[in-house]
C-alpha cells in the first residue's frame, strides 16, 4: 500500500467518530431498577443501586417456541437478560431461579466511549 493510499484512508476513517455505546434502564420485580451498558465488541454491563454491577460478555441469538428470535444475555453472577426482538420485550431471569420476569424498559440512548488510562501496577505512588 503506497503512502498517498495510507493518508486518504486514515483521512477517510478520522472523519467517523468514535464508535459510541449505548444503554437504556430496566425495571423488573426483585430487583432495583438496573442500567444496562452495551459497549464495542460485545461487553455488556448491569449495575443497580448500592454498588452492584455484573459484566457479560456477547449475546446468544435464539428462537422461542412461537418462533420468535431472542437474545440471551449471560452475566457472571448467573442472571439473564432476555430481549425478543421481535416484541421488544425484555425479561430478566435471576441467578437460580427458573422463572422469567417480564421488565418495563426505557428507549436506548447513546453514549460516548470513555477512553480509560492504562493502569500500571508495578508503578508505586510513595506520596
Amino acid at each position: 500500500m503506497s503512502i498517498k493510499s495510507l493518508a486518504a484512508c486514515l483521512l477517510v476513517f478520522s472523519a467517523f467518530p468514535a464508535h459510541s455505546d449505548s444503554e437504556f434502564q430496566i425495571t423488573c420485580p426483585g430487583r432495583a431498577t438496573m442500567t444496562i451498558s452495551r459497549a464495542q465488541y460485545g461487553l455488556t454491563t448491569a449495575m443497580w443501586p448500592n454498588h452492584h454491577f455484573q459484566v457479560a460478555a456477547g449475546k446468544q441469538r435464539s428462537q422461542i417456541n412461537g418462533g420468535d428470535n431472542v437474545t440471551i444475555t449471560r452475566f457472571r453472577n448467573g442472571d439473564q437478560l432476555i430481549v425478543d426482538k421481535s416484541s421488544g420485550e425484555t425479561f430478566f431471569a435471576f441467578n437460580g431461579s427458573s422463572e422469567l420476569v417480564s421488565c418495563s424498559r426505557t428507549r436506548d440512548r447513546q453514549t460516548d466511549a470513555i477512553s480509560l488510562e492504562r493502569y500500571d501496577g508495578s508503578v508505586q505512588n510513595h506520596s
